[in-house]
């Protein structure tokens, strides 16, 4: 059955819904067991990059040792090793729900608000 290009854009926005709702709960669980962080996530998706947003991800104690220079490099770093640690963990998860693998992963530290911010580079623009 043919549909008309109303519909058919219809039915594209809703798959893209259901399979942005796919990615959403498959990252928060993923998150959630690797790095035991069950604090809220957000989800954005932008042409060929997932950004995702982890409120309350630093800890009091990280917070306090990001006073010094010295402390919120190290925080840095830990954070950049954990994302090429999980990489290939995390391919295989986007891969399975998106078709697409991810090219890079890099992590942003936001101290004062306690937050971290993961960007994921894909292959190709998601949900298309």
């Amino acid at each position: 059955m043919n549909l008309s290009p109303k519909a058919q854009v219809k039915t594209r926005g809703a798959k893209a819904r259901g399979a942005r709702g796919r990615l959403r709960r498959e990252l928060q669980e993923f998150f959630a067991n690797r790095i035991n962080s069950h604090h809220g996530m957000e989800i954005r998706i932008v042409d060929d990059l997932i950004l995702l947003r982890c409120k309350e991800a630093i800890s009091p104690s990280e917070s306090n040792l990001s006073a010094m220079k010295s402390g919120r490099l190290l925080l840095q770093e830990v954070s950049e090793r954990i994302c090429r640690e999980l990489k290939p963990d995390l391919d295989r998860v986007l891969y399975r729900i998106t078709g697409l693998h991810l090219l890079d992963i890099c992590v942003g530290l936001f101290i004062e608000r306690r937050e971290k911010v993961y960007l994921f580079t894909m292959s190709d623009t998601v949900g298309r």
